[in-house]
């Protein structure tokens, strides 16, 4: 799943998936929610020390900068070398492994804070809505007023991006219209 970093801090799909949870946190109270990133899951940090200090042995003289291109996405690499206060163009050879470490640690368990989300008018993710605790599942009417039903976006369903929430948004439409169609009867197909 990807993560993009933006001019305004991270987005795509993980953080839009993550997004909700954050949004429920700051609710309850909490001021920041902290977050940690592992951007190579699949790899174990010693394996990936291992890797790129072999690397840095055989290419003393590339710079650092480019001995971690395509690992990462280039911004969190360039806010890592930043962080560490390594220069772009700073050669490999001159890094001590520990500064070379500390920077592999913070790609498997980079660590921040949340403080809040975007405001309504640039979300990609809503939530809230009808409850779903209040509607009868199998004909989506309301279990509060007979001869209500409610579908889509109206409902309080977070949708994994990728089509989720307009699936969600058409299968709920059809039992909606035509659990009312029975109800009213006129039983459409």
């Amino acid at each position: 799943m990807d993560m993009i970093f933006t001019h305004f801090g991270i987005s795509g799909p993980a953080v839009l998936r993550c997004s909700q949870f954050v949004v429920k946190e700051l609710k309850k109270g909490r001021t920041v929610v902290p977050m940690i990133i592992d951007v190579l899951p699949h790899e174990s940090e010693q394996i990936i020390v291992d890797r790129i200090l072999r690397n840095v042995e055989m290419n003393p003289k590339k710079s650092f900068k480019n001995i971690l291109k395509g690992i990462a996405p280039e911004r969190f690499i360039l806010y890592l070398l930043t962080k560490h206060q390594i220069k772009e163009d700073q050669r490999a050879g001159s890094l001590s492994k520990q500064i070379i470490r500390q920077l592999i640690h913070d790609l498997k368990q980079f660590t921040f804070t949340v403080h809040g989300s975007l405001p309504l008018d640039k979300a990609f993710v809503t939530g809230g809505g009808v409850s779903i605790k209040e509607i009868v599942p199998n004909t989506m009417q309301s279990k509060i007023m007979e001869r209500l039903y409610f579908c889509g976006e109206i409902l309080d369903i977070h949708g994994y991006t990728g089509g989720y929430n307009i699936t969600s948004a058409l299968v709920t439409g059809r039992l909606a219209g035509l659990n009312a169609a029975i109800e009213s009867g006129h039983v459409g197909s």
